[in-house]
């Protein structure tokens, strides 16, 4: 087992989606309709039977699983990273979870929201990644991996202080957003702004101190 899949919430939240899954099946009728899409308006859009929507979440949680230990194993520099990318990976299988919970109580007749339920999780994650980006240090597996943040430590140092700053002032506010408002335009609105933003921010922040520090642009 990679570094990363030790992480002491990986294997609860396994089971915890796995013993979902197998309630859905005990539970739901055989033939049920399940939905697996969302509109930005919050209604189901797309609709799977119920054996193939219950397999959905965990087959993509194992994809993503798969994909990180890969990298884990692989990537150079990936101990430098291996916070953030515990972080993310704990969060991803979170999400997938939250996201399998709301399909099976759906297909059980209970009205659950769930474009506000991700919009809280996403919230959530952002809040963990954000607190453990100025752990990392210059690495090729995770955090933002450019030109100027690999070359120069203080650089790296910096920019994800200020990114990982921003990921937990937005992620916060994604959580209160998904509790206070409907879902619609305005929560998806919120949602993307607010896993975007600080990216982009941390990226423009990163070069505009290479600039000044003199550091030679990429070519």
């Amino acid at each position: 087992m990679t570094s990363v899949l030790r992480s002491p919430l990986v294997l609860p939240l396994a089971a915890a989606l796995v013993a979902t899954t197998l309630a859905g099946y005990l539970m739901i009728l055989p033939g049920s309709e399940l939905p697996i899409h969302w509109g930005v308006d919050g209604k189901p859009d797309g609709f799977w039977p119920r054996d193939r929507a219950l397999l959905m979440a965990p087959i993509s949680a194992t994809v993503v699983l798969a994909l990180v230990a890969f990298a884990d194993r692989f990537a150079p520099g990936r101990q430098a990273g291996h916070h953030v990318a515990a972080a993310a990976s704990t969060g991803v299988l979170a999400l997938f979870t939250a996201i399998q919970t709301v399909i099976v109580l759906i297909g059980l007749g209970i009205d659950v929201s769930m474009v506000r339920v991700i919009a809280f999780a996403m919230g959530l994650l952002s809040v963990v990644i954000g607190n453990v980006m100025p752990k990392s240090q210059p690495n090729g597996f995770a955090g933002l991996r450019l030109p100027w943040t690999l070359a120069d430590s203080a650089n790296w140092a910096a920019t994800h202080r200020l990114t990982g700053r921003l990921m937990l002032i937005s992620g916060i506010m994604l959580m209160l957003a998904a509790l206070a408002l409907t879902a619609g335009p305005w929560l998806a609105a919120i949602a993307i702004a607010a896993f975007v933003l600080p990216f982009v921010v941390g990226s423009l922040y990163s070069y505009i101190l290479s600039r000044r520090q003199g550091q030679p642009s990429p070519r």
